[in-house]
């Protein structure tokens, strides 16, 4: 188990390396600007492959690839607190709604789709390709390292993420299709109260709350494995499970 964290956190810090080249591929504006132009761009088959993905991993990526992950996990060593998730997820959701609302306006009045660009103001391969693009690199990282020390852990995932409710809503897909998902399962029978779980966990979730219905199953579980690491009666299990 402390052998995947360690995994874990090689391919996250790897990811925030590669920051840099990737970074138009999880943009909404990238992804908006194309649309304009009737564009599949990159950033919208990303958010695509986040549905799919989510249908049978649900929300793994956001522990196990998303380079905002590395940065999360390093700024709560400053902010530690747990947030308040259900006036978060609210905003979340309200900035998502207006931006997948554009986005969709923007194919509409493009009149479709004319082309996939999956390199779309990505020609190169990379991302920031000149110095001005630095500028708006680093403002990024500020935005999302500022969101997590003021608001707690996680805050910029639980404030400002646009890619989540992809995962979210493959997620759904999957349950209702009684498909096999990556999701911690629990023997609640073995748990001794502890809290240990509820301590560690970066999404600030309930977990021993949540444990007694046999699956962590909120949406906002990324499956890190950290509660299933500190439990010391081995009562959660981070594994495929229909």
């Amino acid at each position: 188990m402390k052998r995947r964290s360690k995994v874990r956190r090689i391919v996250i810090f790897i990811s925030l390396i590669l920051f840099p080249l990737t970074l138009n591929f999880f943009s909404p504006y990238v992804s908006i600007t194309g649309a304009m132009s009737g564009i599949v761009s990159g950033s919208v088959l990303l958010f695509a492959s986040l549905f799919i993905i989510g249908i049978f991993f649900r929300r793994a990526w956001c522990s196990y690839v998303c380079p905002v992950a590395a940065i999360s996990d390093y700024s709560e060593k400053i902010n530690n607190k747990n947030v308040n998730r259900k006036r978060l997820t609210i905003i979340r959701y309200s900035i998502f709604t207006i931006w997948f609302s554009v986005l969709i306006l923007s194919f509409v009045l493009a009149g479709g789709i004319k082309s996939f660009q999956p390199l779309y103001l990505t020609e190169n391969g990379v991302s920031v390709d000149m110095p001005i693009k630095y500028i708006t690199y680093y403002m990024v990282l500020g935005i999302l390292i500022l969101l997590t020390w003021i608001l707690g852990k996680r805050g910029a995932c639980y404030s400002i993420c646009w890619m989540s409710p992809f995962l979210v809503a493959g997620a759904w897909v999957g349950k209702k299709l009684h498909l096999p998902q990556y999701q911690v399962m629990a023997e609640s029978s073995k748990c001794i109260d502890c809290s240990q779980c509820n301590k560690v966990c970066p999404m600030s979730i309930n977990v021993m709350a949540e444990l007694k219905k046999g699956r962590i199953s909120t949406s906002d579980c990324i499956n890190c494995g950290q509660c299933e690491e500190i439990c010391p009666k081995q009562v959660l299990d981070v594994k495929f499970h229909h």
